[in-house]
């Protein structure tokens, strides 16, 4: 996710916003489930990955971004040890792009995402770390998992965390893209203005970089360089939707998470700025921690790797040394 696309202006929860009128899909709450897709997203293996006790960390990534975007995050965390997996989300990097059945409204479309991690992780667990489905079976995997999202990932993370604790561990959402009917009305509405900039980028991704680079001077020259590629690749279509979550309501997300949770945001064009911050994580769910990197942006691990990590990094050992839950059999 490039800094100038990553979180336009948007209404806190509550602020008036005039309807369309119509009662949409788009707006339907409810999670549906889609039907399974023709082809499984790709996932990119990193570690050491016959440490069968070493915990994997599942990365998902923010819209118009991929799995190389986490470039930093999969140095550091291999380095202490642990595995870790980053998916490309649907029509992002190397994934297959967007079928038809599931671009006929957001609230498909963000089934999609949260099915499509449900069925990585359901393969994971019951396949182990293997490049693809299609792969020699790697055995049951038994060792703790965290699933980790930033924006539209960290959303997709903590839905699919809150809806199914049998494969998850414990969670961390990096600024996740929470929204509103309200505000997936926006998005709808000015989705477009997101197609026109990523043609833009496609057209001309050294001007695009050289601008990354300059606005965001602690950003790692790699990460920029893979915002920039996938963005010049992403699927279109998904992003005319203005989809950025799946469609269940953040509040029941936040309710329902039955394992250990960190929220991190910072307090420049995020999206849980202001009173929705507290909002989020003041409901009174005991498994939901919170944190605020002062100064920080949207992208919060990009901009301060450091605080970043000096954050998520105890929280881990913590939750993983003293798990919610007993270890699972070998």
């Amino acid at each position: 996710m490039t800094s100038a696309e990553a979180v336009e202006p948007l209404p806190a929860p509550g602020d008036a916003v005039p309807a369309p009128g119509d009662a949409r899909a788009d707006d339907v709450a409810a999670h549906q489930r889609p039907a399974p897709a023709a082809e499984p997203i790709a996932r990119h293996l990193h570690g050491t990955l016959d440490d069968a006790d070493a915990p994997v960390l599942v990365l998902s990534h923010g819209i118009t971004d991929s799995a190389a975007c986490w470039a930093g995050a999969v140095e550091h965390w291999t380095a202490a040890g642990y595995r870790v997996v980053a998916l490309d989300a649907r029509g992002h990097g190397d994934s297959p792009r967007w079928e038809d059945a599931d671009l006929v409204s957001q609230t498909t479309a963000g089934a999609r995402l949260a099915e499509d991690l449900e069925s990585t992780l359901e393969d994971l667990r019951a396949h182990g770390l293997r490049p693809s489905p299609d792969a020699p079976d790697a055995g049951p995997l038994t060792a703790p998992l965290v699933v980790v999202g930033h924006s539209m990932g960290g959303v997709t993370s903590l839905e699919v965390a809150a809806r199914r604790p049998d494969l998850v561990d414990a969670a961390i959402g990096e600024d996740p893209a929470f929204t509103t009917p309200a505000w997936n009305r926006l998005l709808r509405l000015n989705a477009y203005r997101q197609v026109r900039e990523m043609r833009g980028i496609a057209a001309d991704p050294v001007a695009r970089f050289a601008l990354e680079t300059r606005d965001n001077p602690t950003w790692s020259h790699e990460e920029v360089r893979a915002s920039v590629e996938a963005s010049s690749g992403v699927d279109l279509r998904f992003i005319a939707l203005g989809c950025v979550a799946p469609p269940t309501p953040w509040e029941t997300i936040v309710d329902d998470l039955a394992v250990p949770t960190l929220i991190i945001t910072g307090t420049r064009r995020v999206v849980l700025r202001g009173s929705y911050f507290p909002a989020v994580t003041g409901r009174g769910n005991p498994n939901v921690a919170g944190a605020v990197v002062v100064g920080a942006p949207h992208c919060v691990r990009r901009t301060f790797p450091e605080r970043f990590h000096s954050l998520t990094d105890p929280w881990l050992e913590e939750h993983l040394e003293h798990p919610a839950r007993p270890p699972r059999p070998h």
